[in-house]
């Protein structure tokens, strides 16, 4: 489980198989006995929810000196945590999943024609919006693919200031999502004729080719 690994503020941690509360793995610099304890509190709530019929169990949080362990179900089995005692066990929680979503996304792998224009996109707002104004290209790139992305839109996100395919685009419409592709570029160089005039709009065009080659 090596994404918990990557969550700053994690003390220790432990791994319980939910079929019989075995202690799988603990990792960690905790000094409590937090497998022993995830292993019993887990196995606890299933006996608990099962005979008050209490339904399923979000998570157990347990406080001790300036610790939690913040014990919840994923899969096959029980995850405890132990973090400092002030730490919202929700916050843990959240971002365990977040990190696992995108551990088990699968590899985005663009045809290169598609790559190209993805490329193409990012560096024109990259050469429209100079260093202050690419929030204002941003909107406009989302105009852009709204009108004329056609069914593109579901396929991509703006992420850390950039164009990003977040799901495979289908093998037979690659030509449609080029063809979609190529229209938002010529609506952005469009519009920054409109905006800076074109002998600014064609040199930053340039400057786009010459930083593709």
């Amino acid at each position: 489980m090596e994404v918990l690994d990557k969550i700053p503020g994690i003390i220790g941690y432990a791994l319980i198989k939910a079929e019989d509360g075995s202690i799988e793995e603990v990792k960690g610099s905790s000094t409590a006995p937090i497998g022993d304890l995830a292993a019993f509190f887990s196995s606890a709530s299933e006996v608990i929810k099962n005979s008050l019929d209490m339904g399923d169990i979000d998570y157990l949080s347990l406080c001790y000196g300036t610790n939690r362990l913040v014990i919840y179900p994923y899969k096959s089995k029980y995850i405890g945590v132990e973090v400092e005692r002030n730490k919202e066990p929700i916050e843990v929680i959240e971002k365990f999943k977040s990190l696992i979503a995108v551990a088990e996304k699968p590899k985005i792998e663009l045809p290169s024609s598609i790559s190209s224009k993805v490329q193409q996109i990012n560096l024109l707002i990259d050469e429209f919006g100079g260093a202050d104004n690419k929030a204002h290209w941003f909107e406009l790139l989302k105009q852009g693919l709204g009108i004329l992305g056609g069914e593109i839109t579901p396929y991509v996100d703006l992420i850390n200031n950039e164009l990003i395919f977040k799901d495979n685009p289908p093998e037979n419409r690659e030509d449609e999502f080029v063809q979609g592709l190529r229209t938002t570029i010529d609506f952005l160089v469009k519009k920054a004729v409109e905006e800076m005039g074109s002998s600014q709009a064609r040199a930053r065009v340039q400057s786009v080719i010459e930083r593709m080659k």
